[in-house]
């Protein structure tokens, strides 16, 4: 069966909830050798995040900011296609077309923290390799920030 259908089936028979049959399904294919771990029904997906001691407003100005971000992400081929203050961008990765989404969030004693998912990704390959990129990037950008504190 299809992704889509076993979810259903789980929803409609069993009554579980959409968000529990989807974690179901998905854990269900993974046993089976049909999906890997970190891939999604439109490819991979990789993440990083950091605690950074700043603040939200600081944090989300190095990304908001092309010239700021430059001197951590160097010359990325990044578009914002939507950002809410503060909180979130969505972006396009130009090469290759994926999407990245960012998120910011307040932590404890004034610092903040920046959880950052690259979707659409062709292979297990390619997500290693953004991975690496992120965690590196998120670094410098730690770095940059907390030096300049």
């Amino acid at each position: 069966m299809p992704h889509k259908a076993i979810a259903s089936l789980l929803a409609d028979r069993y009554r579980v909830g959409p968000w529990w049959s989807q974690m179901v399904t998905v854990g269900y294919e993974q046993a089976r050798g049909l999906r890997k771990p970190n891939q999604k029904r439109d490819g991979y997906s990789a993440n990083a995040s950091r605690t950074v001691a700043a603040s939200v407003e600081r944090l989300y100005g190095a990304w908001a900011d092309p010239k700021l971000r430059a001197l951590w992400l160097g010359r990325a081929p990044l578009t914002v296609r939507r950002s809410t203050d503060g909180k979130s961008m969505r972006m396009t990765w130009t090469a290759g077309g994926s999407g990245v989404e960012v998120n910011f969030s307040p932590a404890s004693d004034g610092r903040s923290r920046v959880q950052v998912q690259h979707d659409k990704l062709a292979d297990g390959r390619a997500r290693e390799k953004q991975k690496a990129y992120w965690g590196g990037a998120l670094d410098r950008l730690k770095a940059m920030l907390e030096k300049a504190a």
